[in-house]
């Protein structure tokens, strides 16, 4: 068997060191016994670099509890009370979660399962019995016709009997063990499914939920910007029945009025599919959640990005950690398969008691017991034994290069997600500033149009550029919270350690 020669820097290689002791069970079971290190070729960072470290050791030291808590339930810092509801709602009906949650409760009933092998099985019996009086015997003869001396009817007879009975496979190689710890990784995997299943619902709650807010508020802007664009266009044919414009600035004013009633139905249709999404998503038929409650306070992502670092992220992971679960089982599972090429013993025994009463003879009763030894060894089994082997290393190699393959994809994602929000933080400043500026060109220009110093055309244009750089703010600063959504899923925020 080829055995994956791996490395990993701690603190991961600490965690997935153990892989080999979890195959090779204790006592006997060294020589079935399977040894797996760390995946090959990752070396982890000591920091992301576009991440800020954290302060001091001391300093994250003491702020690992509520980090914790802040990663499981980033949200709540929010303050929005629709989402935090949504949020609860979400965790509570969901059919995905419910799904997650009867899948750990099926591994664990498995495990159950399996560790009952390592024990002995004892059955216990009794029964009673009692023939009928009445019955008629037919009548025999010896050759010859002479007959039998046999009574004309069946005698009374009851007869009782008790015992139990044991039986118990010593699991001297360790393939049961092997099995029981095979089960006890894959119901670890499955309470990290669940875990995953939570971290990706609180992320498609939070996107959805920013995404319709960002088309309501979009929504009102377009309804200013349709009402400037109107009132820009009653001006131009006001100024063409006087014969100071011409028919182009008819039609260009009233092709501005038309693209942005053409944004209209595309916006509603937007802010139908997130709703109907969000309802989904908390259990419940799409048509039940037709508007969200109005927002008091607009919604502001935190300032501060968590500084995580990459043993950290991988610690946190549910994907990451059910992948080192599968390792672990797949190794155990390797063990149990070679432990079939030595011998099996098995320790039986037997004990009954009993007593019979016929009528008109004395009554009888007695006990007894037995006990035996069985060995098994497989002889010719075709090679269906090694087949199985072959196979279970080639799934280990398999499950190792998955497990590397899930730790580059998560590294990969906290690094993606960082520099994502760094670009939109920086693109949101800009775009805020050019805002700033065009709301202030427009209050210019209107305090020059009252002052009589300018036309309304300028002011109204003035408008509609401030309400076109809101729009795309908005957009930008949309983005930019579904991106820091985003990077709490890749650092594995939204479900809390610990959790059953």
């Amino acid at each position: 068997m080829a055995i994956t020669k791996l490395t990993l820097t701690p603190p991961v290689a600490r965690q997935l060191i153990a892989l080999a002791a979890l195959a090779a069970l204790a006592g006997l079971t060294a020589c079935t016994s399977v040894t797996v290190a760390p995946p090959a070729g990752v070396a982890v960072p000591a920091a992301f670099s576009s991440v800020p470290a954290p302060a001091s050791a001391a300093s994250a030291a003491n702020g690992d509890a509520a980090s914790a808590t802040d990663l499981a339930r980033w949200w709540l810092v929010l303050n929005d009370p629709t989402l935090n509801q949504l949020m609860a709602t979400g965790l509570q009906a969901n059919a995905d979660i419910r799904i997650a949650v009867d899948r750990v409760k099926e591994a664990r009933a498995l495990l159950t399962q399996a560790e009952s092998a390592l024990y002995p099985t004892v059955v216990a019996g009794a029964g009673v019995g009692k023939s009928n009086p009445n019955q008629s015997l037919p009548q025999l003869a010896l050759p010859g016709g002479i007959p039998l001396p046999l009574p004309s009817a069946m005698p009374m007879t009851s007869l009782s009997t008790a015992g139990f009975a044991a039986a118990w496979e010593v699991d001297i190689f360790g393939a049961r063990r092997s099995d029981a710890e095979a089960a006890a990784q894959a119901a670890l995997g499955y309470q990290e499914r669940q875990h995953g299943a939570q971290m990706l619902l609180v992320s498609d709650i939070a996107s959805n939920y920013f995404e319709a807010r960002s088309v309501e508020r979009r929504s009102a802007v377009l309804a200013r910007s349709i009402a400037t664009a109107q009132r820009l266009q009653r001006y131009a044919q006001g100024r063409f029945d006087a014969g100071q414009a011409t028919r182009a600035d008819i039609d260009r004013a009233r092709s501005l009025v038309e693209e942005l009633e053409s944004q209209r139905q595309p916006l509603d249709m937007l802010l139908g599919v997130r709703l109907r999404r969000l309802a989904v998503l908390t259990g419940q038929v799409p048509q039940a959640l037709s508007a969200l409650p109005p927002q008091k306070v607009l919604l502001r992502m935190p300032a501060e990005l968590p500084p995580v670092l990459p043993s950290e992220v991988l610690e946190r992971r549910p994907d990451v950690r059910g992948s080192a679960n599968l390792v672990r089982a797949q190794a155990a599972k390797l063990g149990s398969a070679k432990a079939e090429l030595f011998p099996k013993f098995t320790i039986g025994f037997l004990a009954q008691s009993g007593h019979i009463d016929i009528s008109g003879l004395p009554k009888s009763s007695g006990s007894g017991s037995a006990w035996g030894l069985g060995v098994t060894l497989p002889v010719f089994e075709a090679g269906r034994i090694r087949a199985n082997i072959a196979a279970q290393d080639a799934r280990l190699d398999a499950a190792a290069a998955q497990y590397e393959q899930a730790v580059l994809s998560a590294l990969e994602d906290v690094e993606n997600a960082y520099s994502a929000v760094r670009a939109l933080d920086s693109r949101a400043t800009l775009l805020a500033q050019s805002t700033r500026s065009a709301q202030d060109g427009a209050a210019h220009a209107g305090s020059l149009f009252e002052a009589g110093r300018g036309v309304l055309q300028t002011v109204l244009e003035a408008q509609l550029k401030a309400l076109k750089s809101e729009d795309a703010l908005i957009q930008t600063q949309t983005a930019q919270a579904v991106t820091t959504v985003q990077l709490y899923k890749a650092i594995g925020g939204g479900w809390t350690p610990g959790q059953p």
